[in-house]
């Protein structure tokens, strides 16, 4: 028979082996986590930096917008004279404290709706389309590099930096938008002008004055300017910011 000292020496192997597996399982459980915590204070030190300094570019490269100037008009309808608003000089200033901003780095986007009915009184005319294409109404977004100048004409080599709160000049012509003038889709807007994708369409026939233009301004890796052009005339010289 197996005696008692024998008995309470397997009893207290098998505790010291238990307390061993327990502590190993302590210690695993505790890597892990401390793994985990480890990684999500990376993560979050990382997003904070990122955060920080996609905040800094924004605040050191912005352009605010001075005034917007009506600079030409053309027919581009018909023969219904100089109606639409063909060019405009923009006046900008880099924003105090932006460093980086060069020429070239400033993109602009003009949004505008592109609709068969130019006049807007919800019918479509036979004048408004008389062919046989479809009509069309969609927003339409042109896009471009705006180039700037000093405001005494003075051209600006591409990757000079632009002076933080100095002002300069660019110009902005509006983009085509009715590209079929043949046939029964001459000075019209329809389904024709939009399907030629090597010419996108643009807002010069929706320049019109009663109009507004969404404008926005974005630096390359910095800030944007977002601001509404309101056209109340297309007379040479007027304000439409």
């Amino acid at each position: 028979m197996e005696s008692e000292m024998n008995i309470h020496r397997r009893d207290e192997g098998s505790i010291g082996i238990g307390a061993m597996i327990v502590f190993i399982a302590l210690i695993l459980v505790a890597a892990v986590a401390s793994t985990i915590i480890i990684k999500t204070a990376e993560e979050l030190q990382q997003n904070a930096e990122n955060t920080s300094s996609d905040t800094r570019e924004q605040i050191s490269g912005k352009v605010s917008i001075m005034d917007v100037f009506v600079s030409a008009s053309e027919d581009n309808l018909g023969a219904n004279g100089d109606t639409h608003l063909k060019s405009m000089d923009i006046f900008v200033r880099i924003a105090s404290g932006s460093i980086g901003v060069q020429q070239g780095d400033i993109q602009y986007y003009i949004s505008c709706r592109l609709k068969t009915d130019i006049n807007g009184d919800g019918t479509i005319s036979a004048t408004e389309n008389s062919g046989a294409e479809s009509a069309i109404d969609q927003v339409v977004v042109e896009s471009d590099t705006l180039t700037v100048t000093d405001l005494d004409g003075t051209a600006i080599p591409a990757g000079t930096e632009l002076t933080a709160g100095t002002s300069y000049k660019g110009q902005i012509t509006l983009a085509l938008a009715d590209f079929d003038n043949t046939g029964d889709s001459e000075d019209e807007i329809d389904s024709a002008d939009i399907a030629d994708a090597a010419n996108p369409a643009g807002c010069d026939v929706m320049a019109v004055p009663g109009t507004t233009l969404n404008m926005r301004l974005v630096v390359d890796g910095g800030g944007e300017t977002l601001t509404e052009l309101s056209i109340d005339s297309v007379k040479l010289g007027t304000s439409i910011m």
